[in-house]
């Protein structure tokens, strides 16, 4: 096993075990990556937390555990580009809106083919049906002081050649410890999160940001930068 799969086993384990303390205080279920993890992709996105609202005793009950094990943080397909087999088969929607923003940003016109080669993971690992709703929980602060603390040191682990933050409100990225932001143009930004360089675009849910128009001047934007 190289260095690279030691540490990010650490991380996992450390993650695992911290998060599921906070869950049993919270019922919050949780969970990180919503793609495999490889070193040194050519960008890491993201988001904020996930969504939903299943209870984190309700996926220990349907999932025979005892605590989420570290080693189901998150999917072992690309959902970014592709839609999973588990929600062909369930016949979900899914993540189908955020596929369908994402081929209009990142594609070959735009020569920003890279989504084959992302990485992506949420700065607050535990799900709420809405992103505001995190601020509900009673130990909020402590919760993102430690999400935030092992994003960046998560970050260090897989040395990302870029980083792209899924939100372009600067409450938002603030509150993700993002310092000088500042305004690109064409709805990008840029600012710092602690040393490293990262930029953000808008939350897929953002329809006017992602019309075929705006998306196109995104993807060109960012093709400008990566």
């Amino acid at each position: 096993m190289n260095d690279f799969e030691l540490k990010k086993d650490k991380w996992l384990k450390e993650v695992a075990e911290q998060c599921h303390e906070f869950a049993l205080k919270t019922d919050l279920d949780f969970y990180v990556f919503q793609t495999p993890i490889f070193y040194s992709p050519d960008l890491l996105i993201i988001g904020i937390n996930p969504g939903g609202n299943k209870s984190y005793s309700q996926l220990l009950l349907d999932k025979g555990y005892n605590k989420r094990p570290f080693d189901d943080l998150g999917y072992n397909e690309n959902t970014l580009n592709t839609k999973p087999k588990w929600e062909v088969e369930a016949k979900e929607k899914g993540n189908d809106t955020m596929r369908n923003a994402f081929k209009r940003v990142f594609n070959k016109d735009n020569n920003l083919n890279v989504l084959e080669n992302s990485v992506m993971m949420n700065m607050f690992y535990f799900n709420t049906q809405k992103e505001i709703h995190i601020n509900n929980i009673d130990i909020k602060e402590e919760i993102k002081n430690y999400c935030i603390e092992k994003t960046r040191e998560f970050i260090e682990i897989l040395n990302p050649k870029n980083i792209l933050f899924l939100t372009s409100n600067n409450t938002n990225l603030k509150n993700c410890s993002v310092k000088n932001i500042e305004t690109l143009g064409s709805n990008v930004k840029k600012g710092l999160l602690g040393e490293r360089v990262i930029y953000a675009i808008p939350h897929y849910g953002s329809y006017s940001a992602y019309s075929y128009v705006n998306a196109e001047k995104m993807g060109r934007k960012l093709s400008e930068i990566f």
